[in-house]
């Protein structure tokens, strides 16, 4: 156990120490960034935010059309098979009309993101 905390405990030295004495080759300025030729690229690559919620938002309708028409076709055969049953006709009805309304309000989502632009950016870009 006490060597596990000597190791925790020091280990802040030893990084300090080590990461200060490095530098690029000819810099003598302390804490300066070592040469590297790693390089890190974005996923997105040039996507600003607005163009990736735009994406989010093109898949989301996609799935949400899709639901939207399976949900449809459900409360029509729930319909069909409710055998003049009024509340199974009622059900029916109400799971056409919560999947349209569903639809909506991913759509106008689009409308979100232009607002959202608006606010970050400004209403003259």
């Amino acid at each position: 156990m006490y060597k596990i905390l000597a190791t925790i405990i020091s280990f802040p030295l030893f990084t300090s120490t080590v990461l200060a004495v490095g530098g690029a080759e000819g810099d003598t300025t302390p804490n300066a960034p070592i040469g590297s030729s790693v390089k890190f690229t974005s996923p997105f690559g040039d996507a600003t935010i607005t163009d990736v919620l735009n994406r989010v938002i093109e898949y989301g309708i996609t799935i949400a059309a899709s639901l939207a028409a399976i949900m449809i076709l459900y409360g029509a055969f729930q319909i069909m098979t409710a055998q003049g049953d009024p509340k199974k006709i009622i059900t029916g009805r109400q799971t056409i009309v919560y999947a349209l309304g569903g639809l909506v309000i991913i759509i106008l989502a689009r409308g979100l993101v232009a607002i959202f632009k608006g606010l970050v950016i400004g209403l003259g870009a």
